[in-house]
């Protein structure tokens, strides 16, 4: 067993090149998180993680929780992600909440519940994500404490015994926050409480009563997002939760009517959006929506460029709808028939949309 310290004031490149060697090696490490001590290894490695499993003598039906290093690598592991789930995100992360979604086929076997599901941490730790961001290792993690025991807030408080059987100790100091981390299932509707931790269940009640909101962006918003916000409000389930959906231009005058072409081929889809008018994109419109879906990867930049408060919630449409890096095409100036040929296209990622944030 080895003993590293690590400033996490001042990260050692050096030292963690060597932390992500022995997690390369299939090593079992223990490290400082923002809430309390973590033990963790590869998540593809399953000999690795049984081994975790027997050396803090945790029970199988309990699975480990996956660390990321950014909010937006939560579209690779999570099959749906739910407004409520956005809405946390946006709110906590990075921090102590743990989201527990329905896991991907990213997700290795190994920390995938017998109910399909994975839990998925963003931590307020600068020396968790170096490793996570360094290593490109999925990192399989759960307390550092024998199960049944009090978490470990600094390395003199792990149990002996686990700290000879594992590989590394990373000493980092005392913890910043000394509570567990919250953790919330977002696979129901109203998502569940399963544990209370640092954040309160009041604080997380609070989150979840507030109002939703979508905003589609294109250049003009005469066209594509009216387009996406009609379909939008027309498809979206009846007795579902209220959302608020809008639309907006990343260069666009106040009060443009929609094309003709695209009245005329929503009509045919029997939606009206005649009556919309354009909306130029600002900071307000950025920070006050939960979810942001761009058309093209410049209008993604130009939102990104617009507020700070937008880290894990713009997206390409197409990138957060199936994971593809596809661009949807403007129509405006072109004919008939390619305005109908965009208008399925939006109808077909909307459809794939509902189906992701319920």
């Amino acid at each position: 067993m080895k003993i590293i310290k690590v400033d996490s004031y001042n990260i050692e490149k050096e030292k963690i090149k060597k932390i992500v060697k022995i997690l390369k090696k299939g090593g079992i490490i223990i490290f400082p998180t923002d809430t309390v001590y973590g033990i963790g290894t590869d998540a593809e490695n399953e000999e690795s993680v049984n081994r975790l499993y027997q050396i803090k003598n945790r029970p199988r039906i309990k699975p480990l929780i996956l660390f990321i290093e950014k909010k937006e690598e939560v579209l690779k592991f999570a099959q749906k992600i739910p407004l409520s789930a956005q809405k946390l995100i946006n709110d906590f992360w990075p921090g102590p909440l743990t989201l527990i979604f329905r896991a991907s086929s990213s997700v290795p076997k190994s920390i995938i519940s017998k109910e399909g599901k994975v839990g998925i941490r963003f931590p307020d730790s600068k020396i968790s994500c170096e490793i996570v961001k360094e290593s490109r290792v999925l990192l399989a993690t759960t307390s550092a404490n024998v199960s049944g025991e009090v978490p470990p807030l600094k390395i003199e408080e792990i149990n002996k015994d686990l700290k000879e059987k594992v590989d590394l100790i990373i000493d980092g100091g005392g913890t910043l926050l000394g509570e567990e981390s919250t953790i919330v299932d977002v696979t129901f509707s109203p998502p569940r409480l399963i544990r209370e931790g640092w954040l309160l269940k009041k604080r997380i009640n609070k989150t979840l009563k507030e109002e939703r909101n979508i905003l589609f962006v294109c250049t003009g918003n005469t066209c594509r997002s009216p387009m996406a916000e009609g379909f939008f409000k027309k498809m979206w389930p009846k007795g579902k939760d209220k959302v608020n959906v809008s639309s907006a231009g990343t260069s666009t005058l106040i009060g443009l009517r929609p094309t003709e072409l695209a009245i005329k081929v929503m009509r045919e889809k029997n939606i009206d959006i005649s009556s919309y008018r354009s909306t130029p994109l600002n900071k307000d419109l950025v920070e006050k929506a939960d979810l942001i879906l761009t058309m093209s990867n410049f209008h993604k930049k130009i939102v990104s460029e617009i507020s700070s408060l937008k880290e894990g919630k713009i997206f390409l449409f197409k990138e957060f709808t199936s994971g593809d890096k596809e661009e949807i095409p403007d129509p405006a100036g072109e004919s008939l028939e390619t305005y109908r040929k965009c208008a399925r296209e939006i109808e077909k990622e909307v459809k794939t949309l509902i189906k992701k944030i319920t």
